[in-house]
């Protein structure tokens, strides 16, 4: 058996080379057994086959080419955990004095915490009196109200 005081004559490594070497060897030896124990090589502990990566980098390219075109094909649908799209905004402005937060979350650029923040700001200060009172929200700036412009409307 070989021992520490082997390992470091043998192949000239001081003692914490040698122990480096020892924890990285047994780090993947956990590593390795642990995906197999998962069953990430499929059954038996096979390592996937190459036609099982084509298929994956397909279903990229075909979801890249979709992002391009904004439409999702069926056949790329992708994983099931794989995020909703943010709903499309319809022609119509909404009302940011009277939209709810699902309202203002189909804005560009607008997610759960700035709705959020309009609602808040909308219930401390008052109806907004014009659209440019967006800008006074924490977080919005003129780039980002330049974006919300056309699809928000005061009423």
């Amino acid at each position: 058996m070989i021992t520490l005081t082997d390992l470091q004559h043998r192949f000239g490594f001081t003692r914490n080379e040698v122990a480096l070497v020892l924890l990285l060897g047994a780090g993947l030896a956990a590593g390795t057994l642990i995906r197999w124990l998962r069953g990430e090589y499929g059954t038996g502990g096979e390592i996937p086959s190459a036609s099982s990566y084509a298929a994956s980098d397909s279903a990229f390219a075909a979801l890249s080419a979709a992002a391009d075109a904004d439409t999702i094909p069926e056949a790329a649908s992708g994983p099931p955990h794989a995020p909703a799209r943010k709903p499309r905004l319809d022609s119509a402005s909404i009302d940011i004095n009277a939209a709810s937060g699902g309202d203002l979350e189909k804005l560009p650029g607008i997610g759960d915490a700035f709705a959020r923040r309009i609602i808040l700001f909308r219930g401390e200060h008052g109806r907004f009196s014009r659209v440019e009172d967006l800008m006074q929200v924490s977080g919005i700036g003129k780039k980002k109200f330049q974006a919300l412009r056309p699809f928000v409307t005061v009423r």
